[in-house]
């Protein structure tokens, strides 16, 4: 993609988020091509956002390409977050383990080893908020990916629960996980991250950025979904829990 498409997604999709308005599938023309256009795309909306940049989110699938997006400082809250709907329309959420690195993790010429990266972090339960500026996510999800990643990878606000240094102590593969509103268990299982342990993705993470800015202490990582995103209503407070682990609380508010 050339600067001026990238640009022209990039009004679309601040557009979509100022109005409300849902997107079809994009022009031809604008079609980002491979994940680097998608990152150009993302850093533009950045740009036209003027947020601060607080953390990552990643997929790192065991097979699947490598992917990431920014989050935004206005789009971070904590446990019994009241999330505005203007801000999340789509109305979807999703139980997750997400960290923050305790130590920087700095550029270097050497790859990190996994207990090296787990050493500077700590992790709590999480909900992701997903949201698209697509009409039609799961089309654009399974049909134009690099579309589906240039809109933030579907990010549309996290809830963080209360961080603990000791999170190793948890098979998380093998962790109860349910989300519930009011009386309707909206699911339940145990475990389903892609990676089994969801602190790996930090790892990928933390070696993808040893060749450029490495990470800073402070930093979210967010790393991927265990229950996949479902609908809920607004105006009630959605409950999420790790069995053993810790709870999360949001309500999405008219």
């Amino acid at each position: 993609m050339d600067q001026a498409a990238i640009d022209e997604v990039a009004k679309l999709f601040m557009r979509a988020r100022q109005s409300g308005e849902r997107l079809e599938a994009l022009p031809a023309t604008l079609k980002p091509r491979n994940f680097t256009d998608s990152r150009a795309v993302m850093d533009a909306v950045d740009r036209l956002v003027g947020d601060k940049i607080v953390g990552i989110k990643i997929a790192a699938k065991p097979g699947a390409e490598v992917v990431y997006a920014p989050l935004q400082a206005s789009r971070v809250f904590t446990s019994q977050a009241r999330i505005p709907l203007a801000l999340v329309p789509s109305k979807y959420m999703e139980c997750e383990i997400s960290f923050r690195v305790m130590r920087d993790l700095p550029p270097r010429s050497a790859a990190y080893a996994e207990q090296e990266v787990f050493d500077c972090l700590e992790a709590c339960p999480a909900f992701e908020a997903v949201d698209s500026r697509f009409r039609d996510l799961k089309s654009a999800m399974e049909k134009t990916p690099y579309e589906f990643y240039a809109d933030h990878i579907a990010n549309g606000a996290m809830v963080f629960g209360t961080f603990r240094k000791d999170w190793r102590n948890f098979d998380f593969s093998k962790t109860r996980v349910t989300m519930k509103q009011g009386s309707r268990t909206i699911i339940e299982k145990t475990g389903g991250h892609p990676t089994g342990n969801p602190a790996i993705p930090a790892v990928v993470l933390a070696n993808l950025r040893r060749t450029t800015t490495g990470l800073k202490v402070g930093t979210i990582v967010v790393t991927g979904s265990f229950t996949g995103f479902h609908p809920v209503e607004i105006d009630s407070p959605v409950i999420g829990e790790f069995e053993g682990f810790g709870t999360m609380e949001a309500s999405i508010v008219s």
